[in-house]
């Protein structure tokens, strides 16, 4: 049902012409416009007051008109450039391109690392880590366990990971069966040489890879429908941010870690 569905008891009256009377509004009346032409055709003297009605109602319309047309024309919200708006904007049409293309790499990587690394759904790992602090020896006592990663990880695992901004990066929790805490991907990543195109910049209070020993890598195998799949991340920063912020977020971060890396391994043409 319509919200604003009229019915008999909602009943809305047919138009009157404030100029001739007619049928009409005075937008639609043609009478106004033949006088005044009449009246554009004869002196200011001899002009009736219908005419110069007509005249000026006529003359305030056009201006009215023009003025509509110039403030229509509006700066795009994405790029800020004028003469068109997001749905047209060549600028984000290239821009999701590259992000689209990211978020494969990105995927790509993910997946093969993963396996790689022991942090992929079903990898056995060893993780030595820092325990309570022995006053004793004063130092801080170690401990060891094995861990079997789990499978409950986000299901919309993006690019967004190494983004900039500390609010817009993805927070990739690691389950570990049997540990109180999640991992994140930095420790399994440490400083390898895949840790910026994974997880971004910044700096890193994490392992080396040392405390990490992978005792069963997973089967497990990320599918092509999910590496190539859409990513509602994408679609949602495109229709609430300029080009600006999504430069300084996320683009700066994919051409200076991403796109190098994954052009070394062969996943980037």
């Amino acid at each position: 049902m319509a919200i604003n569905i009229r019915t008999d008891k909602n009943y809305r009256s047919a138009p009157t012409c404030t100029f001739c009377r007619g049928d009409h509004s005075i937008s639609a009346c043609t009478e106004i416009l033949e006088e005044a032409e009449k009246g554009k055709k004869l002196p200011f003297s001899q002009r009736s007051y219908k005419q110069h009605y007509a005249m000026q109602y006529v003359e305030l319309k056009a201006n009215r008109s023009k003025k509509r047309k110039q403030v229509s024309t509006r700066k795009c919200g994405y790029c800020g450039g004028t003469g068109h708006n997001r749905r047209d904007c060549d600028s984000m049409k290239a821009d999701r391109d590259l992000l689209i293309k990211a978020n494969k790499a990105w995927r790509r990587l993910y997946a093969k690392n993963s396996v790689e690394m022991g942090f992929a759904p079903a990898s056995l790992i060893k993780y030595r880590e820092r325990d309570s602090y022995n006053y004793n020896t004063g130092q801080y006592e170690t401990k060891e366990g094995l861990y079997l990663i789990g499978s409950e990880l986000p299901t919309n695992l993006t690019v967004f990971a190494i983004a900039g901004d500390y609010n817009l990066r993805q927070d990739i929790r690691i389950p570990a069966v049997g540990r109180d805490r999640h991992m994140s991907m930095r420790d399994f990543v440490g400083n390898g040489s895949c840790r910026e195109a994974l997880t971004g910049n910044g700096y890193y209070y994490g392992n080396n890879q040392e405390s990490i020993q992978v005792i069963t890598k997973s089967t497990y195998q990320f599918t092509e429908d999910w590496i190539n799949g859409d990513c509602d991340d994408i679609l949602f920063v495109l229709k609430k941010w300029n080009k600006e912020r999504i430069e300084r977020d996320i683009l700066k971060q994919i051409r200076q870690s991403l796109i190098p890396y994954a052009q070394s391994v062969g996943l980037w043409d």
